[in-house]
């Protein structure tokens, strides 16, 4: 299971394995600790989460774009 993180730090969208305890960020390189983020998803393999976060992020695009 994996599930899709808000970064507390940058706000940008993060993959992590279920059962892992932090996970460092790979846009602000803040070490996350993954029971105080916020969870936005769950996949049941990391290619349905990476599919998942690529959908999110262009629907914050278009949101921002609207603004």
């Amino acid at each position: 299971m994996y599930a899709v993180l808000v970064c507390y730090n940058c706000g940008r969208l993060v993959l992590a394995r279920d059962g892992q305890k932090t996970r460092l960020c790979p846009h602000c390189e803040s070490r996350l600790i993954i029971e105080k983020t916020k969870r936005v998803a769950f996949a049941k393999s990391a290619r349905e989460a990476t599919e998942l976060i690529r959908t999110m992020k262009l629907k914050r695009e278009i949101s921002s774009q609207e603004l």
